[in-house]
C-alpha cells in the first residue's frame, strides 16, 4: 500500500514542481526504505542493519546509474543507454560485494561517490523548469513494477543473504522508467533533469541507511528508527538540494550544454 502512495506522490510533484524535485524523490529510499522495513520486521534487527550497509553501497550505485544514462543518451537511442547503464549497475553491485561490511567504510566510499557524482554533473548546464510528458500509462506501470519488486525483494530476502537483500532493493527501478519515459517523449532534458535528482536524493538515501545501521543496533523500537531515518533523509536532501540549485544549476538550454560535451 505505501509504494502506491509514494508513487502518487510523486507523479504529483512532477507536475508541480518540474524533473528535478521528481528525480530527487524515488532517488531517496522510498522503495528500498519499505523493503527494509519489512526485512528488519521478518528476518530480525541484525540482519537489517547488515543488509542496510549493503543498502549504503547499493545508493551510490543509483547515483552511478544516472550518471552513466545521462552521459550515454546524449549519443546514443533509449535502449543501448538503458542497457549500458543496467550493466554498470549490475557490475558495480557484484564488486561492492567484496568490500567490508562496515558501516563506516560504507558511508565513507558511498558519500563520497556520490559528491563526487553530483558536482560532475552540474557541468552540464540545463532548464531547470524541465518538465516531462505525464502518460496516462506512466503510473499504472510504474506502480505494478515497484510493488512488485518490493515484494519479490522481501520474499526471497531469506535466501540470498543480506548483503544482496541491501543491494538488490536499491535497484533504480523508478529512475530508470521515469527516465525512459521522458526520452520517449523526446525531452531529453526532462530525463536529464530526473536523473540528476536521482543522484541527489540517493545522497539523502545513505543518510537514511546509515541512521538504520546505526540505530537498529540498540534497543529501539523498529518503527522508531525508521523514523528518525526518515525525517534526517528528508532534512538533509531538502538543505542539499537547496544548495546545488542556488550555487552551481544555471538555466540555460539543453542543446548549449549537448554541444559543449
Amino acid at each position: 500500500m505505501v509504494a502506491p502512495l509514494l508513487l502518487l506522490f510523486i507523479s504529483y510533484a512532477q507536475k508541480k514542481f518540474g524533473s528535478f524535485i521528481s528525480g530527487i524523490i524515488p532517488g531517496l529510499p522510498i522503495t528500498s526504505g519499505p523493503i527494509s522495513y519489512f526485512i528488519a520486521i521478518e528476518q530480525g534487527k541484525l540482519f537489517a542493519a547488515n543488509s542496510a550497509v549493503g543498502a549504503l553501497y547499493g545508493m551510490s550505485g543509483i547515483g552511478l546509474f544516472c550518471f552513466v544514462y545521462m552521459a550515454v543518451s546524449y549519443k546514443c537511442g533509449l535502449a543501448k543507454s538503458l542497457l549500458i547503464a543496467l550493466s554498470v549497475w549490475c557490475l558495480f553491485s557484484i564488486l561492492t560485494l567484496f568490500l567490508p561490511v562496515n558501516i563506516f567504510v560504507a558511508c565513507l566510499f558511498s558519500i563520497s561517490t556520490l559528491l563526487a557524482l553530483t558536482f560532475a554533473t552540474t557541468k552540464l548546464k540545463v532548464a531547470i523548469d524541465a518538465k516531462p510528458l505525464n502518460s496516462k500509462w506512466e503510473l499504472p506501470i510504474k506502480i505494478v513494477l515497484v510493488t512488485s519488486f518490493i515484494m519479490l525483494v522481501t520474499f526471497i530476502s531469506e535466501h540470498i543473504g543480506s548483503a544482496w537483500s541491501g543491494l538488490l532493493s536499491t535497484f533504480p527501478v523508478i529512475l530508470a522508467v521515469m527516465g525512459s519515459i521522458a526520452y520517449i517523449s523526446d525531452k531529453k532534458d526532462s530525463a536529464f533533469k530526473i536523473l540528476n535528482g536521482g543522484i541527489i536524493g540517493s545522497l539523502g538515501g545513505c543518510i537514511f541507511f546509515a541512521a538504520i545501521a546505526l540505530l537498529l543496533k540498540y534497543d529501539i523500537l523498529i518503527w522508531q528508527v525508521y523514523t528518525v531515518a526518515t525525517i534526517s533523509s528528508v532534512l538533509f536532501t531538502l538543505i542539499f538540494s537547496h544548495f546545488i540549485n542556488r550555487k552551481y544549476v544555471n538555466p540555460v538550454a539543453f542543446n548549449t550544454a549537448k554541444t559543449q560535451l
